[in-house]
């Protein structure tokens, strides 16, 4: 089964940071790679950092280096003329994602690191998504193409595999 891990570099929200944790920990995400400062606020997250491992790198260079020996496309997550639609669900095995920065995006830089691009189609009058919902919405489109299990349901909640193993 195809694994995804999330690059999270230039984030500048805490809350933010945090939500992105909690829902990268919902959608099944394995490997969340912090990129740059050490020390981060979780605010948001409600205690669900947990279920994923956690690498620290200082450069994304080194981040990009280590995810390619583990046989991981690099898939920024970015309007460009160049990025694939999501729905389409355009992939090929292990995925890592790099969501960009809530102001800036992705740098010119940043996507040229990047194996290629991805974007959600927007249909409103927002020029751009939160990037928790964005990474959300990117997460769960590869969950579904990977097959990830649905955790089972218990009083109108999900059971998380860990609780449901014990």
């Amino acid at each position: 089964m195809a694994k995804c891990s999330l690059i999270l570099f230039n984030i500048s929200k805490k809350q933010n940071f945090g939500n992105i944790l909690r829902t990268a920990d919902a959608l099944g995400v394995s490997e969340i790679l912090l990129v740059g400062r050490k020390k981060f606020s979780t605010y948001g997250n409600f205690g669900t950092d947990c279920g994923f491992n956690r690498k620290h790198f200082f450069t994304l260079d080194e981040a990009i280096t280590y995810l390619h020996g583990q046989n991981y496309k690099i898939v920024g997550v970015e309007v460009s003329n160049n990025s694939l639609p999501i729905e389409s669900k355009p992939f090929f095995g292990n995925t890592a994602f790099l969501p960009g920065n809530e102001g800036t995006g992705l740098t010119y830089e940043q996507k040229n690191k990047c194996d290629y691009l991805v974007y959600i189609k927007q249909y409103g009058h927002a020029a751009s998504i939160n990037v928790n919902v964005a990474t959300g919405i990117v997460l769960h489109q590869f969950a579904v193409w990977a097959g990830f299990s649905e955790n089972k349901i218990k009083n109108q909640k999900f059971v998380s595999a860990q609780v449901d193993e014990k």
